[in-house]
């Protein structure tokens, strides 16, 4: 049997699946399917077995997965969670500081202890305090993080405390200097946080997938996508879940460049929810080294620089009362789609006289799905009443307002939805397709009929609003574009930002228009191509390459090229070691695990090499690597004596540091 691996991705809105030939890098079978996200169990098993299926008809007979090489997996899972604040409550002890800003739990604690700048311990840490902080939280929470002032430099309290925790509590617990070697404490207190607040929610998604696995008798090792494109092993993933934000579209990067072999380019994946965008540099993306921002949260992680909005087939077209139009960045459900699950709600549709709602704040064909019972929340009788109405069915809000006799600008369904009791459908970008015939998935008649609705409130015929929606989309996916290849170039400012470039972009994607009133012909051309992937792509990035000049690549598999990304990376493990000067002579290593002295510079050098190298590689090893390969750079850095040119030699210069960065680079498979 070929060397094959199954890659999946669960996104927002798709899950999709794909057999790939890891020695021809071919791509065998796929599929897409809708993610469950009551219970994503039933995702992965319907795109287990659709692959089994179209594998099977492909090769014309019976396939056995059991051989499989390895399964890999990217999720939004993570950064989503991070978005809408969700996951477990945390508590967290700081050892030595009190963060001065926000934190994401409420639940924290400040405990003596610290170490300086050198790794010395300051203040010994108070073991016993630390008890009777830990049993006060720990009722409150289901993890905890621990982090302690510059522990970077020296890790020895954080484990002592860390230790503690599973002694006292056995719960899981996150020590921040397992997570980053950079400096930053609130960054990293943060990102130790989170870590802990994430963690059931990626077992969650993992014990899915081992069941889907387990159900097709597939015993390869499962491997996860790092926000960087990297992979590492599924028990990593559950030590680290922080590190799988952005796994999704780091996936689609590397699975763009797996399908065309682009080395130079911008990369844009455009899905149901939102569309990323990243640039591609000697066939990888550019990462950022300062750390993730997720959610309003700056983190230490490193992830491709990716910039996102919140624009896909699923976003909420609205216009306002007094003709606004506006894109997302709310995602809801197609309303062709919903109409085909639920073919009572184009009858529904049709019986709202699109006159009635011109005035009204709230959008025409707006219906609501039933999707859980709020958790904690008190309802008020009106809310209960619409959860009622909706539970074994959609309806429209026209339908529930009739139901309920009451005016539908007064329902109050805003909070069931802000809740996750309820979901939307609405009009969105892939309704305008059915309506332009660019698609023909689903119910078109439920698609033009609210088209119509909101033509009418933008005062506009059914044509010429879809060209207005498709003009909007075109203008929101340049302004993205363009943006983060500016941003590349170091520029300072959005062509979003201000009235003026706004007036610029518009005035280059009308350039091809011609106009009476023009007087300077603006245009745009990128210097290197442009990968588009993605379900929807095929319908708005053409149009969009030839108002940019540029060179448009839209490969075969585009619609799973997140999936392609999954089984196309490598294992890369990376630890930077410093060597410093000591405070009274000599010299420290700080290790990412220990510090260690030594009088001897060179002495310190070799140790930290040689260790780091070990360090790095046995990291990788743990992961399921193989072929492993180090790869270490070093950087010398010293200050010139005041008057001393950069030429004298070494006794007119001052050693500040050595910065060992040292990275293990290998095939994820055996």
């Amino acid at each position: 049997m070929a060397n094959l691996a199954l890659g999946i991705d669960t996104g927002g809105t798709f899950t999709d699946g794909v057999i790939f030939d890891l020695d021809k890098k071919t791509v065998e079978a796929t599929t897409k399917v809708e993610t469950t996200r009551h219970n994503l169990t039933l995702a992965i098993n319907r795109c287990l077995d659709n692959l089994v299926a179209r594998l099977e008809e492909k090769k014309g007979k019976q396939v056995d997965l059991r051989q499989l090489r390895m399964v890999s997996l990217s999720t939004t899972l993570a950064t989503n969670a991070i978005v809408e604040g969700q996951g477990v409550e945390v508590g967290l002890i700081q050892i030595g500081f009190k963060a001065r800003e926000g934190l994401p739990t409420p639940y924290y604690a400040v405990i003596p202890g610290g170490c300086t700048i050198k790794g010395r311990i300051k203040e010994e840490v108070d073991l016993d305090f630390a008890k009777k902080a830990i049993l006060e939280i720990k009722d409150q929470v289901d993890a905890f993080a621990v982090s302690g002032y510059l522990s970077i430099r020296n890790p020895v309290q954080e484990m002592q405390v860390t230790e503690l925790i599973r002694e006292l509590t056995g719960y899981p617990v996150v020590a921040a200097h397992h997570l980053s070697s950079d400096l930053g404490m609130h960054e990293r207190t943060v990102t130790a946080v989170l870590n802990a607040r994430l963690m059931p929610l990626i077992t969650d998604l993992m014990d899915s997938v081992k069941e889907g696995m387990d159900r097709h008798g597939i015993n390869a090792p499962l491997m996860v996508v790092r926000g960087d494109g990297s992979l590492i092993s599924e028990s990593k993933a559950r030590e680290k879940p922080i590190e799988t934000i952005l796994s999704g579209p780091a996936a689609s990067i590397i699975g763009a460049l797996t399908l065309t072999g682009i080395q130079e380019g911008i990369v844009i994946d455009m899905g149901g929810t939102t569309t990323d965008v990243a640039v591609l540099r000697d066939g990888r993306p550019s990462l950022n080294l300062e750390g993730a921002e997720v959610g309003g949260w700056l983190t230490r992680v490193k992830a491709a620089q990716i910039t996102t909005i919140g624009l896909g087939g699923d976003s909420l077209i609205q216009v306002s009362k007094n003709a606004i139009l506006s894109v997302g960045p709310q995602r809801v459900f197609p309303l062709s789609w919903i109409a085909t699950q639920f073919p009572h709600l184009t009858d529904e549709l049709e019986e709202i006289d699109p006159v009635d709602y011109l005035s009204m704040e709230t959008q025409p064909a707006t219906i609501l799905t039933y999707i859980r019972d709020p958790f904690k929340i008190k309802l008020t009788k009106t809310e209960e009443q619409i959860l009622q109405i909706i539970r074994e069915k959609p309806h429209t809000l026209h339908h529930i307002s009739k139901k309920l006799d009451k005016e539908i600008d007064l329902l109050p369904w805003r909070r069931l939805v802000s809740v996750a009791s309820v979901h939307r459908a609405s009009l969105t970008p892939t309704d305008i397709l059915h309506v332009t015939g660019k698609l023909n998935l689903w119910n078109k008649q439920a698609a033009e009929l609210g088209t119509a609705m909101l033509a009418r409130r933008y005062n506009a015929e059914i044509e010429e609003f879809a060209e207005v929606v498709m003009e909007e989309i075109i203008y929101k996916l340049a302004a993205l574009t363009l943006d983060r290849l500016l941003a590349e170039e170091g520029a300072k400012f959005s062509l979003t930002d201000e009235n003026s470039g706004n007036y610029l972009l518009k005035k280059v994607l009308s350039s091809k228009k011609e106009s009476q009133n023009d007087q300077i012909n603006f245009s745009a051309a990128l210097k290197h191509p442009m990968v588009a992937v993605g379900a929807p792509v095929d319908a708005y990035f053409p149009e969009l390459a030839d108002r940019l000049q540029a060179e448009l690549h839209l490969p075969q598999f585009a619609d799973v090229a997140n999936a392609v990304g999954t089984v196309s990376g490598k294992a890369v493990e990376r630890a930077t070691v410093l060597v410093k000067p000591g405070e009274g002579g000599g010299f420290i290593v700080h290790m990412p695990n220990q510090r260690e002295f030594f009088m001897i510079f060179d002495e310190a050098i070799d140790y930290a090499c040689k260790e780091g190298k070990k360090f790095v590689y046995e990291q990788a090893s743990e992961t399921g690597a193989v072929n492993i390969e180090t790869i270490l750079d070093r950087q010398d850095r010293y200050s010139n004596l005041v008057g001393a040119s950069e030429h004298e030699n070494s006794d007119q210069r001052i050693f500040i540091e050595s910065i060992i960065d040292i990275s293990a680079v290998g095939r994820p498979w055996n």
